[in-house]
């Protein structure tokens, strides 16, 4: 999941760049896709955290840092469920469509509407920027707790982590 979000943050960034063309048509289309894939994999995430809750936060972690885990925990997965949607819809009020890899194309969600479109894509590229400094923020308290706490913190986020 982190592969795909850091993936789509750098491709949603680096797009602005490429020149107009088949090329820059190509990563959009795999960009929106990917983000499509991103949603419906972050509703499947969010139903077995809610059916496997996480442990409770190391005993040695402040009360803070364990809120603050908790608040960026859940702004991730809001951001990556609203910034799809976002994205989808944006696309749609600017008479473009969502297609899944060439294969088939997505519902529309709204009509063309080319200022709301201009909005959506507007509040879907600040969502992304938010959403790449909460992945730094999140880097950087794993390193915190890897390299100046010795913590177990860091092994209980990957897999195989303590349960």
């Amino acid at each position: 999941m982190a592969a795909l979000v850091i993936a789509l943050i750098a491709v949603g960034i680096g797009r602005g760049y490429m020149p107009k063309g088949p090329e820059r048509d190509v990563v959009t289309m795999l960009h929106k896709a990917t983000g499509v894939v991103v949603l419906v994999l972050m509703f499947l995430r969010i139903r077995l955290r809610l059916a496997d809750p996480p442990p409770p936060p190391d005993p040695s972690t402040p009360a803070w840092q364990a809120a603050a885990s908790g608040v960026v925990h859940w702004a991730f997965y809001a951001l990556l469920m609203i910034m799809p949607v976002l994205g989808w819809a944006g696309s749609n009020a600017l008479g473009r469509p969502v297609s899944m890899y060439g294969l088939f194309d997505l519902p529309t969600l709204t009509a063309e509407n080319k200022p709301l479109g201009e909005a959506l894509y507007g509040w879907h590229e600040g969502l992304g920027y938010a959403l790449l400094a909460l992945v730094v923020l999140h880097v950087g308290a794993a390193l915190h707790h890897r390299y100046v706490r010795k913590d177990a913190v860091l092994s209980r986020m990957t897999l195989g982590g303590a349960r």
